[in-house]
């Protein structure tokens, strides 16, 4: 996984909903209807709220969207982090930049 400064940040990184959306659904060509399917759930609400971006990717859905692209969890969960912590850093900037480093 690559490192990045967060603090540099204007806009947040791409939520993993938005990877699934515009490479993966394509590709495979799969609907949100037929990739819930693949991925045993019970219906298409979970890849529907992830594809729209307004449902984080969970341990579950890591797991069970590595399983059907041949990808890893980790894969889903780094993209996952690195969406959240640079949404978090745009917002905080000014008071994270405040913390003074500790020097040992």
């Amino acid at each position: 996984m690559s490192t990045h400064d967060y603090a540099a940040f204007i806009t947040p990184l791409p939520h993993p909903g938005e990877h699934l959306r515009e490479d993966f659904l394509p590709e495979y060509g799969l609907t949100a209807g037929s990739l819930a399917k693949r991925m045993k759930l019970k219906d298409r609400t979970r890849i529907e709220r992830l594809i729209r971006c307004k449902q984080p990717v969970t341990s579950d859905t890591a797991l069970r969207l590595a399983r059907v692209f041949g990808t890893s969890a980790e894969y889903w969960m780094n993209l996952q982090a690195q969406h959240d912590l640079s949404v978090a850093a745009i917002a905080a900037r000014e008071e994270i930049n405040s913390i003074e480093l500790l020097m040992a």
